[in-house]
């Protein structure tokens, strides 16, 4: 008999298709099959179809076919044996029973299990002190109760009763302390590794809860973070924290941010974002392995401090080797002093942080960046930066990406030497920049001021299409002191969400459809509501977007300090 053979047909026979399926999209009857939009490509009309009889699915829109097997492959990035364990391990099967591979001597399953009811007694424990109390950790973080429910958070505080617990659901103290669940003092005494910490669940790409992350309540005690010690099921080089959260990308080219810290993961992940984050601990090869199984670009977000930046310099450093078509990185620097979440639960904190992802930098830039680019104004440190920079990029595996990097920096470094070249002894030379207000007499009057910057912002809505395109939630949330001003953005906003637009023309059209053409000649030079003249360079719709937003951006948060500060006087 084939044993494996035979546990796939057992499994097949435990597990339906549709169930495991369902747990992921909604299923609709569809004459003998079923129909589900595809989960594995984006798609408006469903064009995945589930066989019942043949417990199959196939996709008419992508090509993806199989079983539970290759869906749970596909879905959560893992082995043929890794998708066999799972689904054992839900249908009550001991693998151990029908193999005699020595990989499956331990019972995962029970440990998952044990896992699970450690963690429900951390998070019952919390909610049951927050009926009566309050955490300042909490509050400084604004972590919401629909946070701690999302993300499972505990609270440790009693490892004697987390014991007892466990011994009346006769889980065996051996088992704990084997498995590196509980320790032994050198008094002979059982203890749990956590005390008076905020837990935080750490769990595999299929939701098992496998240890966990603990933060001291208070700022003073140390160490402020710890995390379970390892096991069998547990290693925290090969995991990251919400990495159940990559289940549900669709596309390869979608957004994930790889943070520092547990809190900033649950921030980013309350405002719309993909995040994940190491174990405290340095980024490892096998992480960014993870996580490009699901993404080609995952962007590196690390805190803006010293240490912040010495992680991004050594996770570009391991990563170079392994640069390819499909495996690289992105790159944020935050200011001074800045944490994700920090910046995110400040007033405003939505619009300053879109501006810090306006300057995410790619693999090739940030090595430049890294190595100094600013100092080159003479010829030595020309030649000592391409030396440095060429022999850095040798490490690269894939021969095709190390020349196309080699031809790269080349040609930037030539720019550098002509522009250096052009430029020597001409100390008059200037900067050319895209700021509209920095040059402005500083004697005007105040409300003049004001009105030209909110002219500015609608003026950029009107004229670049594609730049209000990408920023429509963040001009709908700006502050507009001036009513006429504020009654266009409103109806700007209005017109995309109602109308077919296609370019600024349109906009300009439904506008002066709409009655606003008075309007519009009294706040911009325009004579007919459609041409517009003296239109700043970053409201150009031929101008760079990533320039354009950038700086849009600093000008909607030079306009909501202005305004958090008058409403604060008031």
């Amino acid at each position: 008999m084939n044993e494996k053979l035979d546990l796939v047909k057992l499994i097949k026979d435990k597990i339906n298709i549709i169930d495991v399926i369902g747990k992921d999209q909604k299923i609709i009857k569809a004459g003998h099959n079923y129909k589900a939009l595809c989960p594995f490509h984006e798609e408006k009309t469903p064009s995945f179809i589930i066989n019942y009889q043949k417990q199959s699915y196939v996709c008419y829109g992508c090509g993806k076919n199989g079983d539970i097997f290759s869906y749970a492959m596909e879905k959560y990035k893992i082995s043929f044996k890794e998708a066999l364990e799972k689904f054992a391990n839900e249908a009550n099967i001991e693998v151990n029973n029908y193999t005699k591979n020595t990989s499956y001597k331990n019972n995962s399953r029970f440990y998952y299990n044990v896992m699970k009811t450690i963690a429900n007694f951390y998070n019952k424990n919390l909610i049951d002190y927050l009926k009566n109390n309050s955490l300042s950790l909490l509050e400084k973080k604004k972590i919401t109760y629909e946070n701690i429910e999302k993300f499972n958070l505990g609270l440790a505080s009693n490892s004697k009763k987390l014991e007892e617990i466990l011994v009346k659901q006769s889980i065996n103290l051996d088992y704990l302390i084997e498995n590196n669940i509980f320790k032994i003092n050198k008094f002979g005494n059982k203890y749990d590794l956590f005390t008076n910490r905020i837990m935080f669940p750490i769990k595999d790409s299929y939701e098992n809860v496998i240890a966990f992350g603990g933060r001291s309540l208070s700022d003073d005690e140390q160490p402020k973070y710890l995390n379970s010690w390892e096991n069998n099921y547990f290693k925290k080089r090969k995991v990251l924290y919400n990495l159940p959260s990559l289940n549900n990308i669709k596309n390869r080219t979608e957004n994930v941010y790889m943070v520092e810290g547990y809190t900033d993961v649950i921030a980013l992940e309350g405002n719309g974002y993909i995040a994940v984050a190491p174990l405290g601990t340095s980024l490892t090869l096998e992480q960014f392995k993870l996580i490009w199984k699901y993404v080609n670009e995952p962007t590196l977000l690390m805190d803006g401090d010293v240490a912040g930046r010495n992680a991004s310099l050594r996770a570009l450093e391991l990563v170079m080797p392994e640069l390819q078509a499909e495996n690289t990185v992105n790159f944020i620097f935050l200011e001074e002093g800045k944490d994700p979440d920090d910046i995110l639960n400040d007033v405003n904190g939505q619009i300053t942080f879109s501006r810090f992802l306006s300057n995410k930098l790619n693999f090739l830039e940030a090595l430049i960046s890294f190595n100094g680019e600013e100092d080159l104004n003479s010829p030595e440190r020309i030649l000592n930066f391409r030396n440095n920079i060429l022999q850095k990029i040798k490490s690269i595996k894939n021969f095709d990406t190390r020349e196309l990097y080699k031809s790269f920096i080349i040609e930037r470094i030539n720019k550098i030497a002509k522009n250096q070249i052009s430029t020597f002894g001409n100390t008059s030379n200037t900067i050319k920049k895209d700021n509209y207000f920095t040059n402005l007499n500083k004697n005007k009057n105040i409300n003049t001021f004001i009105l030209r910057r909110e002219r500015s912002i609608l003026s950029a809505m009107i004229n670049n299409y594609k730049l209000l395109e990408q920023n429509d939630e963040v001009l709908a949330k700006v502050s507009i002191s001036n009513s006429e001003l504020l009654e266009l953005r409103d109806t700007i906003i209005e017109i995309l969400s109602t109308e077919k637009i296609i370019n600024s023309k349109d906009l300009k059209k439904s506008l002066n459809n709409k009655g606003y053409q008075n309007i519009l000649k009294k706040h911009f030079q325009t004579k007919d509501g459609i041409n517009f003249n003296l239109v700043e360079e970053y409201a150009m719709e031929n101008t760079d977007i990533n320039n354009a937003t950038k700086t849009l951006l600093d000008i909607i948060s030079i306009q909501e300090k202005w305004y958090f500060n008058k409403n604060k006087t008031l």
